[in-house]
């Protein structure tokens, strides 16, 4: 693929003021690319094999910071590889390390929201082995989950299945200001808010 082609796929996925620089990563050290579908299990992953040498995964369904936050992290799997081989814990102070030393050039203000910027300062000081084990990082990440894919309850049509939080929801009945919604999973009901701000799911996507 033609570098212009590739990099622009690149834009697709990350923030778009540091995606040259991710693109740059992918250059200088070359692994094979995968944005993956959705999985519960994990959010990326690193692999190295003799036959087919270093693979990333990032989960497509990531808003562009956690695609950035989640692609780093496996970055710096690969780095660390590169340097220790399997000598060292997966995440260990070298990991910590080569994380670290992968986000700092983009930690300036003109390329990251400053919010953002002091939530991953904190968070790279002893970064865990997963993004979503610190909590005020998770809550920043989805502040910039797409908001032009939420609509108000009220909006969507009787037995609409959507997704409010980490529930996945049936809407029933109004009662006054809140609807009845019955929990897919379990039956359990709840009153929400008819102007609670949700996302609209597709019967494929449970």
């Amino acid at each position: 693929m033609e570098k212009n082609k590739k990099i622009n796929s690149f834009f697709d996925h990350f923030p778009p003021k540091v995606a040259e620089y991710c693109f740059q990563l992918w250059h200088d050290y070359p692994f094979d690319f995968i944005v993956s579908k959705s999985r519960h299990s994990k959010l990326g992953d690193y692999r190295y094999s003799p036959q087919k040498g270093h693979q990333i995964t990032v989960n497509r369904n990531l808003n562009a910071y956690a695609f950035l936050v989640t692609y780093l992290h496996e970055v710096a799997h690969l780095l660390t590889y590169l340097t220790y081989k399997n000598k060292v814990l997966p995440h260990g102070e070298e990991w910590k390390n080569s994380f670290r030393s992968v986000f700092e050039p983009i930690l300036e203000e003109e390329l990251l929201p400053d919010e953002l910027i002091k939530v991953l300062r904190s968070y790279l000081i002893n970064p865990s082995a997963t993004s979503t084990g610190h909590g005020p990082l998770v809550d920043i990440l989805k502040t910039y989950d797409q908001s032009n894919a939420c609509v108000t309850l009220h909006a969507l049509p009787e037995n609409q299945i959507f997704l409010l939080k980490n529930l996945v929801l049936i809407k029933g009945k109004l009662r006054r200001t809140r609807y009845f919604c019955k929990e897919a999973k379990t039956g359990k009901l709840y009153l929400v808010a008819k102007n609670a701000q949700v996302t609209p799911l597709e019967t494929n996507e449970l």
